[in-house]
C-alpha cells in the first residue's frame, strides 16, 4: 500500500501537494546523516542538539510519512539520549538537578525529542518541565549556549521551553504553564527578531503558546520578510541563504499552517532541492571561527565539510524536516519498548503530593502516618520533593524534616532549592534548620548550591546563600559570567569572588563575556578592573574575539570600545581587531572598530 502511494506522489505534477523531488531528495539525504548520527553517539557521551534530537525529529517524521529509515540507527540514538529519563534513578536524578546544565535547550529540546518518540508523561518529566517554567525570566528563557546560529538564540530558548510545557506540564501547574505562556507571548511581541534563527523560533513559540492569529500572523510577515531572492534565508541579512536558516524558515512557517503550495513556501523549496549535494548533505559555513574552546572537542563523523560539519548536519536535518512536510502524514508508529519505563512508582501519593501538592495535602497525609523523612530507596526525601513551596518546607521542618539529609549522590534539599529561582524564602529556611550553604569535603556533587543559585540567575538566592555563609566560588562566578547575570556577578565579587581570574589558556571574564556576547557584562568587569586589553594563550585580547564571532549584533564590541579596548593591538598572527574583521568580511564591524582606533 505504501510502495503505491510513494508511486503515486512520485507521479504528481506541479499541480499537486509536492515539491517536485522533494522525496527523492529526502531519500537521498537520509543514508549520510543516520550513519553520522550512529557514529557521534558511539563516541558521544553528551546530548547534542545537533547529533541526538534533530535526528530523532527528523527520523520520526520521516518514518511517519512512510520513508524508509534505519530503525537500529534511531533505536541507538534514542538509547543514548533518553537515559536521563529511562533509568531506574530517573526520578531521584531529575528532582535533585544531578544532571542539570542549562534548562534551555538542554532540557526543553530533550522533551521535544521525548514527545515526538512517543513517551508518556509521567513524574520525570513533570520535574523537568516545573524546573523550565521556574528558570523564566522577564518572559523569556536564557541560554548559556552561546554557538550561533543555533542554540544561542534567546527565541530559541523560549520557544522550546514553551513546547516542553506544553508537552509535559503536570496538571496540577496547567495554571502555572498558561501564565508563563502569556509572559512569553509579551516578551516575544515586544522584541524584534535580528536572524531567522531568531525570526523562525519565534513564530514557532507562537504556534505552541496557542497565540492569537493577529500575533502568528505578524511574526509570519516578519519571517517572510527574511526571504531572499533566491527562495532561501540566511543566517543573518548580509549573509547568503543556506539549507539550515531556509529549513528552520520552511519548518516554522508549516507549523504556523502555510500551505506547501503557497508561493513563498514553494520557493523555499526550490532552493533546498537545488542545493544539496550529490552525497545527500548541504554544506553550511560555521560562525564559531575563534580558536577558544566552548564546546567538546571536534571529531569526525563521516559528514563531510571538517570544521562546518556539525553545523552542516543540523542545517541538513532542517532541510529534511522542511521537505518532509511535502509529504503526506500517515501516522507515526510508536514503538512499546520507548515509552518510559523508570521503575520508580508514580502512583506513589506522597510523591505527587509532595512535588506538586498544596500543604495542606500533605499534612493530611502526615497526619495518617507518613513520616517526615521519608524518602525514595535513592535518598530523594519529602524535603527535597517540597523545596518549591516554603509553605511545605516549613511545615515539613516543623514535623522534624532532616534539612541535613543527604542523598545517595551527596544532594540535600538546599542544592534542589538552589536548582529553581524563586526559592530565597525557601532557602531561608533550610539554611535556619542547619542546612550546609557548602557542601562538606567529603561530598562530592555537580554544583553546590552557590553555583546553581548562580546559574539561574537569581541574585536573592545568591545573597541568601552567602548570608548563610556559602563561600563566593570561582565557579560560581564564572557560570553567573556564561548566563550574563550582572547583578549576580556584583553579588560574588562583593563577597569576595576574584574578577581577576583566568582560565589555563590565559582566558579572563572580560574575554569570556565577548565569546558569550554578554554586552551587560563589559563595563561591570571593566570596572571591576578586569584587564581589557589581555591577550589569551591564543593571542587574542577581547575585542579580537568580538571581531571573529558575529552574533548578528554589535553591542558587545562597542561597550568593549567604550572601556578601553585597543582595535590596533595584534594577535599571534599580526593582525589587529580591524584586519581580523576585513579578512572575515564582517561589514558591519568595520566602521564601528575604526572610529575606535582614532
Amino acid at each position: 500500500m505504501i510502495f503505491f502511494l510513494n508511486l503515486l506522489l512520485l507521479l504528481q505534477g506541479p499541480g499537486g501537494t509536492q515539491t517536485p523531488d522533494a522525496r527523492s531528495t529526502v531519500t537521498r539525504a537520509l543514508p549520510l546523516l543516520q550513519q553520522s548520527a550512529d557514529e557521534f553517539v558511539k563516541h558521544q557521551a553528551c546530548v547534542s542538539c545537533h547529533h541526538n534530537i534533530l535526528p530523532i525529529l527528523m527520523l520520526r517524521q520521516a518514518r511517519a510519512r512512510g520513508v524508509s529509515i534505519d530503525s537500529s540507527v534511531l533505536e541507538a540514538v534514542e538509547k543514548k539520549t533518553f537515559a536521563e529519563l529511562r533509568n531506574v534513578d530517573s526520578l531521584d536524578r531529575a528532582v535533585q538537578a544531578a544532571t542539570l546544565n542549562d534548562p534551555t535547550p538542554n532540557d526543553s529540546y530533550l522533551l521535544m525529542a521525548a514527545g515526538a518518540t512517543g513517551i508518556g508523561p509521567d513524574l520525570t518529566t513533570a520535574v523537568y518541565a516545573r524546573r523550565l517554567a521556574s528558570w523564566q525570566r522577564d518572559g523569556h528563557w536564557v541560554t548559556s549556549d552561546f554557538r550561533p546560529p543555533h542554540s544561542s538564540s534567546e527565541f530559541t530558548a523560549t520557544a522550546t521551553a514553551i513546547r516542553a510545557m506544553r508537552l509535559y506540564m503536570p496538571e496540577e501547574l496547567i495554571s502555572l504553564r498558561n501564565q508563563s505562556f502569556a509572559k512569553a507571548r509579551q516578551w516575544m511581541s515586544s522584541n524584534p527578531p535580528l536572524s531567522t534563527e531568531d525570526a523562525a523560533f519565534r513564530l514557532m513559540g507562537f504556534v505552541w503558546a496557542s497565540a492569537p492569529k493577529k500575533e502568528i500572523q505578524t511574526a509570519e510577515r516578519d519571517l517572510l520578510a527574511m526571504q531572499q531572492t533566491d527562495g532561501g534565508w540566511a543566517q543573518l541579512r548580509t549573509y547568503e541563504s543556506d539549507a539550515y536558516s531556509t529549513g528552520q524558515a520552511l519548518y516554522a512557517l508549516a507549523e504556523a499552517g502555510m500551505p506547501v503550495r503557497e508561493m513563498s513556501w514553494s520557493k523555499g523549496a526550490r532552493f533546498l532541492v537545488s542545493s544539496q549535494k550529490p552525497d545527500g548533505s548541504w554544506q553550511v559555513h560555521t560562525r564559531m571561527l575563534s580558536p577558544a574552546t566552548v564546546s567538546p572537542p571536534y571529531f569526525e563523523t563521516g559528514f563531510p565539510y571538517k570544521h562546518d560539519q556539525f553545523l552542516s548536519y543540523a542545517g541538513s536535518c532542517w532541510a529534511v524536516m522542511a521537505l518532509l512536510r511535502d509529504l503526506p502524514d500517515l501516522g507515526s508508529i510508536q514503538s512499546p519498548d520507548l515509552q518510559s519505563t523508570a521503575t520508580q512508582s508514580t502512583s506513589d501519593a506522597w510523591i505527587r503530593t509532595a512535588l506538586f501538592g498544596s500543604v495542606s495535602q500533605l499534612r493530611t497525609l502526615l497526619d495518617a502516618g507518613l513520616d517526615a523523612n521519608t524518602a525514595t530507596k535513592s535518598g530523594t526525601s519529602l524535603l527535597m520533593m517540597s523545596v518549591t513551596d516554603p509553605a511545605k518546607v516549613q511545615f515539613l521542618l516543623s514535623r522534624g524534616a532532616n534539612a541535613k539529609a543527604r542523598s545517595t549522590l551527596g544532594t540535600d534539599a538546599l542544592t534542589v532549592a538552589a536548582s529553581y529561582r524563586g526559592t530565597s524564602a525557601s532557602i531561608r529556611l533550610l539554611l535556619a534548620a542547619s542546612a550546609a550553604a557548602d557542601p562538606p569535603d567529603t561530598v562530592h556533587i555537580r554544583n553546590s548550591p552557590l553555583t546553581l543559585a548562580a546559574m539561574s540567575g537569581d541574585v536573592a538566592n545568591v545573597r541568601a546563600l552567602l548570608d548563610g555563609g556559602a563561600t563566593a566560588t570561582a565557579g560560581a562566578l564564572s557560570e553567573a559570567v556564561t548566563f550574563g547575570y550582572p547583578d549576580v556577578v556584583q553579588a560574588l565579587v562583593r563577597a569576595e569572588a576574584d574578577p581577576t581570574i583566568t582560565d589555563s589558556s590565559g582566558i579572563n571574564l572580560l574575554h569570556w563575556a565577548t565569546i558569550t556576547n554578554r554586552s551587560a557584562l563589559i563595563p561591570v568587569l571593566a570596572k571591576m578592573r578586569v584587564p581589557v586589553n589581555d591577550l589569551d594563550n591564543n593571542g587574542f585580547s577581547p575585542l579580537m574575539y568580538a571581531a571573529t564571532l558575529d552574533f548578528g549584533e554589535t553591542q558587545t564590541m562597542r561597550a568593549l570600545l567604550k572601556a578601553g579596548a585597543d582595535p590596533k593591538l595584534a594577535n599571534k598572527d599580526g593582525k589587529n581587531a580591524i584586519q581580523q574583521a576585513v579578512a572575515l568580511k564582517h561589514t558591519q564591524m568595520i566602521p564601528i572598530l575604526s572610529s575606535g582606533s582614532k
